[in-house]
């Protein structure tokens, strides 16, 4: 009689096999860099339903239908327990949320609250999904490929709007509150780009570098070179302080690769240089713009002085840090337990600081359930596949250190679908681990 390890593992296997799961998660990945509105509606305003709100009725169908060995699974993975406690500690307190935007008025809040969690979990079971069909290597492989394909043609789009081929995509809100930003189909959010660039270029030197995956390594280069043009345009900092961050890292980790991937990317760039330099000189004009001109004092950076680099480059962030940690002060009671996930009515806006906002939001134990789920990837073993473990590792190190200037592993709408790409290139870096070795 088969034990109930074995069954389940067959039961994952049939499902790996479902046609109708692999294009629907086909259509995820797409929307995960198509952020375009496919229908607007009117309710608290201007809104828009993009492709993952659509595509994710049939994720949360195929969920429930396979709910069981699913939440076997969950279980039975650490990293996946970890943040599915987190999403139903959101989802007992959107119950404070509700209340509290009854109490306000903010009846539409309600309905804003609970897009979000709905995108949560579109996000976290496609994520399941992935790891599921990932453990077959063809499969594997399709995704990869359509990830650097969509890297490839969403940082054309860019480029063709900064040559003046493409308009802009965006609505005129949009453009007044992003200044006109030149984001092509990912969002008018300057950290959009960026943190999609940067999640899938540190994703693609993995896979790069890790041989034994045979992913054809001049689709592969290409990927890496376009995602690192399309980040140095995005003007990101967030985005560049994760790329630097994880640069220092793969260095200490991986000195040998570290220089061996600098000559290969170094020679690729030349290549690009030579067929059109007005690329690069877009990409310093950016990096000028929104990086050193933003200095006050030059000699900041030789003194180390963090505090002013901060102040000077934060765009207001380091005060509404202050902010949030004074009113947490004068409001001690919301510190354990917060006062409601997705509610920041009270205090009037978000801390661009996900600690912050969680402790507001769902408090130190929501704090604690998220950051055990983030940690939970140092714990994984690579014995087989080391670089992508180190990679890994890497992008979840530099991810956290970003977070500290953000909420893009959130549900905000500005940062549209980051949390589903990360989980996805996650997915593509842990996959690998459950191959049976031949």
């Amino acid at each position: 009689m088969a034990t109930l390890t074995e069954y389940m593992e067959k039961r994952m296997r049939i499902l790996g096999k479902s046609s109708l799961l692999k294009v629907t998660l086909f259509l995820i990945l797409i929307s995960y860099f198509y952020n375009v509105a496919v229908f607007n509606y009117s309710i608290t305003g201007n809104n828009e339903l993009r492709l993952y709100d659509f595509v994710g009725m049939m994720i949360m169908y195929q969920f429930y239908q396979n709910r069981i060995v699913l939440l076997w699974f969950i279980n039975k993975e650490k990293y996946l327990f970890y943040l599915w406690t987190f999403i139903r500690w959101c989802m007992f307190m959107m119950i404070f949320t509700f209340f509290i935007s009854y109490l306000n008025g903010r009846l539409t809040w309600i309905l804003r609250t609970t897009l979000f969690m709905y995108h949560f979990l579109i996000f976290y079971f496609s994520f399941i999904f992935f790891l599921i069909l990932m453990r077959s290597i063809k499969t594997y492989r399709q995704l990869v490929y359509l990830h650097i394909i969509m890297v490839i043609i969403a940082s054309l789009v860019v480029l063709f709007q900064h040559f003046g081929v493409v308009p802009y995509l965006w609505s005129e809100l949009d453009r007044k509150a992003y200044g006109g930003f030149l984001s092509g189909i990912l969002g008018p959010n300057k950290i959009v780009l960026g943190m999609v660039m940067y999640i899938s270029l540190v994703t693609f030197i993995g896979m790069f570098l890790q041989k034994e995956l045979r992913i054809n390594k001049i689709m592969l280069l290409a990927g890496i070179i376009f995602a690192m043009i399309a980040l140095g345009l995005s003007g990101s900092r967030t985005s560049y302080v994760g790329l630097l961050v994880f640069l220092g890292y793969f260095f200490i980790r991986s000195t040998g690769k570290f220089i061996y991937m600098s000559v290969v990317l170094g020679i690729g760039l030349m290549i690009v240089s030579m067929y059109n330099t007005e690329i690069f000189t877009l990409i310093t004009n950016v990096i000028d713009g929104r990086v050193f001109s933003k200095i006050s004092d030059p000699t900041l950076v030789a003194q180390g002085n963090v505090d002013q680099l901060y102040e000077d480059l934060g765009a207001g962030r380091k005060n509404l840090s202050l902010k949030y940690i004074d009113y947490l002060l004068t409001h001690v009671y919301i510190v354990p337990f917060g006062s409601g996930f997705n509610n920041f009515i009270l205090i009037g806006n978000s801390a661009h600081n996900i600690y912050l906002t969680l402790i507001n939001e769902v408090g130190l134990v929501g704090l604690y359930f998220y950051v055990r789920w983030l940690l939970s990837y140092f714990a994984l073993d690579f014995k087989r596949f080391v670089q992508l473990g180190i990679v890994l590792k890497g992008l979840v190190l530099a991810t956290m250190v970003t977070l500290l200037f953000g909420e893009q592993l959130y549900v905000y709408r500005p940062v549209f679908a980051i949390l589903g790409l990360f989980l996805f290139a996650t997915a593509v870096l842990l996959s690998p681990r459950y191959y049976i070795k031949s």
